[in-house]
């Protein structure tokens, strides 16, 4: 196939290139396209240099599918023009994921729903993304009534432009307008997006509104703080959930043991840390345990490359699923 990269020059779209560059899809041609101002230069796809190019309104001939790593408000305007062009798009912009008619997948928790005729599959946050995966099992074997989630989330997670002012504090300068909207160097930020009315970020109900449409549980209880870490990839996210039914740590090491894609640490004196998810594919899951004061609960830590797992890996899983059919 003839495989587009929407925002080819990003942190997500440099992955994308990364893992294209690796079986089975080097076999795939693939085009690079990003914004004006970036366009002209070259990106590499393992040892292949492929030109820059502006991406254009409508899809050139021949190409059959858009991984689309665009800002929302370009996804806004290009996403639906080359989906109604017969193009396949997975999308990583929140634009399109809670349309009611646009699936939201992760091939390990509900792969099942995607569809040949499908042309635009949204692929979650990089938070909800590791999130879901480790609830699926407790949801199918005990149910779930809520859930409550503290993000500790990387610079990365805030594109190119984060980094870079990140690196820049890191070497003693002082950085105005920064895009993580607060010093980064040896701090930590509680908060990432806008904020409702209720005082909850953009960052964690888009959390709460996707893990309730991937699990299939409409209306569940979801309450999340999110917060920026000094830390270059990999979000860790501490999870609370309820259950239907009483729940053991033992059991539900078990059902993650069997999952593919999900490395559990046992050992809980070395939980899993972002240095661990950093570079691989896997959902690392650790420090499993009991809440004190609550029964029908459990309590565990996890971790996972936020450009990979949470971005480019769960598109490039997408495809292959679609593939399939």
């Amino acid at each position: 196939m003839k495989i587009a990269i929407g925002g080819a020059s990003g942190l997500v779209g440099q992955t994308l290139l990364e893992l294209l560059a690796q079986d089975p899809w080097t076999k795939h041609q693939v085009v690079a396209f990003s914004s004006e101002r970036s366009a002209g230069g070259e990106v590499l796809r393992g040892g292949e240099r492929l030109p820059l190019q502006p991406l254009p309104e409508d899809p050139p001939i021949g190409v059959e599918v858009l991984l689309s790593a665009l800002p929302n408000d370009v996804a806004k305007r290009i996403v639906p023009r080359w989906r109604d062009a017969n193009v396949l798009v997975i999308d990583k912009s929140s634009v399109f994921r809670m349309q009611y008619d646009v699936p939201l997948v992760i091939p390990e928790v509900n792969g099942k729903i995607v569809e040949r005729s499908h042309r635009l599959i949204a692929t979650p946050n990089c938070t909800t993304t590791p999130v879901a995966v480790a609830l699926k099992p407790i949801r199918d074997e005990v149910g779930i009534t809520d859930v409550r989630v503290a993000s500790y989330q990387s610079v990365s997670g805030a594109g190119s432009a984060a980094m870079d002012a990140w690196a820049a504090e890191e070497r003693g300068h002082a950085v105005k307008n920064s895009p993580l909207g607060a010093t980064m160097h040896r701090n930590v930020i509680p908060l990432i997006g806008g904020l409702d009315e209720h005082g909850h970020s953009s960052e964690e109900r888009k959390l709460s509104r996707e893990l309730s449409k991937i699990l299939d549980l409409i209306g569940l209880p979801v309450e999340s703080t999110s917060v920026r870490v000094p830390v270059a990839a990999g979000h860790g996210m501490a999870v609370e959930v309820g259950t239907e039914k009483d729940i053991t740590p033992e059991q539900a090491i078990a059902w993650w043991k069997a999952m593919p894609g999900v490395v559990v640490h046992t050992n809980p004196g070395k939980p899993p840390t972002p240095l661990d998810a950093a570079g691989n594919d896997d959902v690392h899951i650790g420090r499993v345990r009991r809440p004190i004061s609550r029964k029908n609960a459990l309590l565990f830590w996890v971790v996972s490359d936020n450009l990979r797992k949470g971005a480019a890996t769960n598109s490039l899983q997408i495809l292959k699923t679609w593939m399939s059919l």
